[in-house]
This record gives C-alpha cells, structure tokens and sequence, in this order.
C-alpha cells in the first residue's frame, strides 16, 4: 500500500508520515534526507515520536542506492513480518536534490545518471509490495529559472502526478492539517517520466 504525503516546506509532512506509520504498523524503517534548507537541523518532538517503546525504528540515508534498498527490503522481508512493518522515504524530493548535487562526481553527462536512477527509484516505489509512505514536495517555480532548477521541478510534478495515480491515498499538507486528496484526474496520454 502506497500513501504519498505533500505540501510545502516546513508544511508538517515529515510529522505527519510518522503519526500515519505509528497507525499503519508496529515497526518501521526510515530512509531520510537531510531536511531542506537546513540540512543540520534536528527535529526533537520528531525524533520523541520515533522512540516511542511501542513502535520499532530502524533508520538509513535515502542515498543514491535508494532504489536497491527497497528492493533488498522488498526481496528479503519475512512474510509475517511485512504486514506490521511500514517504510517512511523522507523524502523524495529530498532525494532528487541530493542528485543534483553539484560537488558530487556524476561523471561526463549528469543528466542521464540522474534520470537512470530517477526511474529506477520510482519503479522500486510503484512495485514495493509493502506498506510504505513517501514524502515530497509541492514543486514550486519562479519566472526565470537555471535549466538543473527547471529540470528537477518538472521531474518532480511528473513523479507526483505518477504517484498519485499508484498510490491508495494521497495527502496535502497545509500548516501541519492532512487534506486527503480525492477528486477527478485527468487522464494522460503519456504516463512515462
């Protein structure tokens, strides 16, 4: 089961995946990004959910082998166990930034090494046959922007729309309220990304 958790930064997305984890399931794995734009900042009433006695944490970098932790998790889950267990990915945006990092050694064409593990990554997300929550963003564009900027906002509402055409439920989040999301859809010719 897929839940998609949106909204704006700051919005109370992170708070919410996990309040909609500890409902789903009795334990978790999160796989997390630095927040934006404070990659240093720590989230304390966050992190005290999280250490509740009740609901088992396990936690791992959503890094560039994201796509292959959750198929080893997908691969390697004991069958009982899967039902209880729910996977946060905090969050995807998060991720898709982390990508587009420019200190990092992508090699001769960045482009192409991004948008290999872009679907790779969504392909692991649509086929994951667990429960698992995943957090992005609303992407948002200014009038005049640098062509990475451009990109990474137009791959991103294209994941969105591919996400909430996979996913159960659909959530917007407004000053820390969840808006489930329900209504008519377009159809589109061309789904791929």
């Amino acid at each position: 089961m897929l839940w998609v958790v949106t909204g704006a930064i700051g919005s109370g997305k992170s708070d919410f995946a996990v309040e909609l984890a500890l409902s789903a399931g009795s334990e978790g794995i999160r796989l997390s990004c630095p927040p934006f734009p404070f990659p240093n900042s720590t989230d304390h009433s966050r992190a005290a959910k999280e250490r509740d006695g009740k609901f088992l944490w396990t936690s791992s970098e959503a890094d560039e082998s994201l796509a292959h932790k959750l198929h080893a998790i997908n691969m390697e889950s004991n069958i009982f166990r899967a039902e209880r267990r729910v996977i946060v990915v905090d969050s995807l945006s998060g991720w898709l930034r982390l990508m587009y990092n420019p200190k990092a050694d992508r090699g001769t064409d960045m482009e192409k090494w991004v948008d290999a593990r872009w679907r790779e990554t969504l392909e692991a997300i649509c086929s994951f046959e667990g429960k698992i929550i995943i957090v992005t963003e609303e992407p948002s564009a200014g009038l005049d922007m640098p062509p990475i900027e451009r990109d990474f906002v137009y791959r991103l509402a294209a994941a969105n729309r591919k996400l909430m055409a996979s996913g159960a439920t659909f959530y917007r989040m407004t000053a820390g309220m969840a808006t489930e999301v329900k209504g008519y859809r377009l159809k589109r010719r061309d789904d791929e990304i």
